[in-house]
């Protein structure tokens, strides 16, 4: 079994994770930007053929933050090493969100601190097929040919507003009055009984896709086409992809700039 847990300026070594018929280019890179902390924790491995990669933003005062994502990340991976080839993905990523919800909800519990939460983008790549899981606001983008898209939502208050406008639960007026609030999470981990988790129960991958995992701070301060032109810019070296995307986040920055993580895959398959 292969494992890394990165937070920091780190990166994985590995350019091919996973060798054998089927293989996932890899590249990580997290970035503190100009935060005190870095809250920020990534995850990938691979177990019995199947590789799963996983970003975790926590949020907390000072460390608890930090501590919110490695203890959400540390579950997961754990579980993820006794999952037998032939497991039901959407159904560990269901139980996961339970387990990991209950530990970091104790972290506040157990301290005097201010709450903490962290939210998760995971993805299990098992026979050419991607499943995922999304909690909170960091993003899964795919990039097929020349398109790039996010095949998550943000659990936001945005989300809500949305919904309630469309329902006409609520006026246009209303609408504009409540959308400084937009940014609001509304689904994290370590809320205490997650009310919105999406998984994704597997797409086909194509030969050459791209799937990038990434906090916030990533399309906060990029586009989806500055993600796309960036990342295809290195093609197909994932690893300076993932390097270069924070390099140009930061080049961006103008004052303040989020802790800022990625991991960028690229699906091959080949015959030894």
């Amino acid at each position: 079994m292969d494992t890394i847990m990165l937070s920091e300026d780190m990166e994985l070594d590995a350019n091919n994770l996973i060798e054998g018929e089927l293989s996932m280019k890899v590249g990580t890179s997290s970035i503190i930007g100009t935060r005190k902390y870095q809250q920020d924790a990534l995850f990938v491995g691979k177990n019995e053929g199947m590789l799963l990669a996983v970003v975790c933003d926590g949020m907390g005062g000072m460390t608890s933050g930090d501590l919110a994502s490695k203890t959400a990340i540390g579950i997961i991976a754990e579980d993820f090493y006794k999952l037998p080839p032939d497991a039901d993905i959407p159904d560990f990523f269901s139980r996961e969100v339970k387990l990991m919800d209950n530990a970091v909800s104790k972290i506040a519990s157990e301290s005097d601190g201010p709450g903490s939460g962290t939210t998760i983008v995971a993805m299990i790549e098992r026979n050419g097929m991607m499943y995922w899981l999304s909690v909170g606001d960091s993003r899964i983008l795919v990039i097929r040919g020349n398109a790039i898209a996010s095949i998550n939502r943000d659990h936001n208050y945005r989300l809500k507003l949305d919904a309630d406008l469309e329902a006409g639960n609520i006026t246009m007026e209303e609408y504009q009055e409540e959308e400084k609030h937009a940014e609001a999470l509304i689904s994290f981990i370590g809320i205490g009984g997650v009310p919105i988790v999406d998984i994704g129960k597997g797409t086909p991958l194509e030969e050459n896709d791209i799937i990038i995992l990434s906090s916030d701070g990533l399309y906060k301060r990029l586009t989806n086409d500055e993600i796309y032109e960036t990342v295809m810019y290195e093609e197909p070296d994932m690893k300076r992809a993932a390097r270069r995307l924070t390099e140009v986040v930061m080049k961006k920055v103008i004052k303040n700039q989020d802790n800022t993580s990625v991991i960028t895959m690229q699906y091959n398959r080949y015959k030894i």
